[in-house]
């Protein structure tokens, strides 16, 4: 089987941003290919007992000054985005699975992600996530019809509910086979674990 990864994210997760930036050159390197599994973080929260970093001050502090040291590393350019008291994140997520669909995914997350951490949009906005949308060249019609199937919707639901199955707990999260791995800074573990799969 050729080398794989899973990579369950959400928009609304700045260390899922810094994955998703790097990622290609771990790509490059270990010739693996990657499945995108969109889930709903705050969702995984409820099933897990687990609860957002931003809801312990002294962590969300860290955490904060954590992820920006990270960023110069990368030479990635994050944000803090002021809306992440009132955004909401199901249609960007449920898009995604559309856009996975139409084989529209690199354009589609790239106006996401970076909507989302460069500019600080509120990225699930009725009238931020169209104009989006159509600066990536894509179609916001088909988009805006497409995340109410029922089948998009089940999708979400599924890949938020497999993650906890699964033992995720967190955005991002990687699997390599079975073994799990979370958080942007574990991603030279996943290269390793992809090193050791059969080219």
């Amino acid at each position: 089987m050729p080398r794989q990864l899973e990579f369950f994210f959400d928009f609304m997760s700045p260390p899922t941003y810094l994955a998703w930036a790097r990622l290609p050159e771990i790509l490059a390197r270990s010739g693996a290919s990657v499945i995108w599994r969109p889930m709903l973080t705050l969702g995984l929260f409820e099933l897990t007992g687990n609860r957002s970093p931003r809801t312990v001050p002294n962590k969300a502090v860290y955490g904060q000054a954590d992820l920006a040291r990270f960023a110069r590393r990368y030479g990635v350019t994050l944000n803090p985005n002021p809306h992440m008291d009132t955004l909401k994140i199901v249609p960007p997520l449920r898009g995604a699975l559309l856009a996975l669909e139409r084989d529209e995914f690199p354009a589609y997350a790239r106006a996401m992600f970076e909507g989302m951490w460069v500019d600080g949009e509120n990225i699930g906005a009725a009238d931020v996530w169209p104009r989006l949308i159509a600066a990536a060249g894509l179609d916001p019609e088909a988009y805006r019809e497409g995340v109410e199937r029922q089948d998009i919707k089940d999708s979400l639901r599924a890949n938020t509910e497999e993650a906890a199955a699964r033992g995720a707990f967190g955005a991002p999260s990687f699997f390599v086979g079975d073994s799990l791995f979370w958080g942007q800074d574990r991603l030279d573990f996943v290269e390793e674990a992809l090193m050791e799969q059969p080219a």
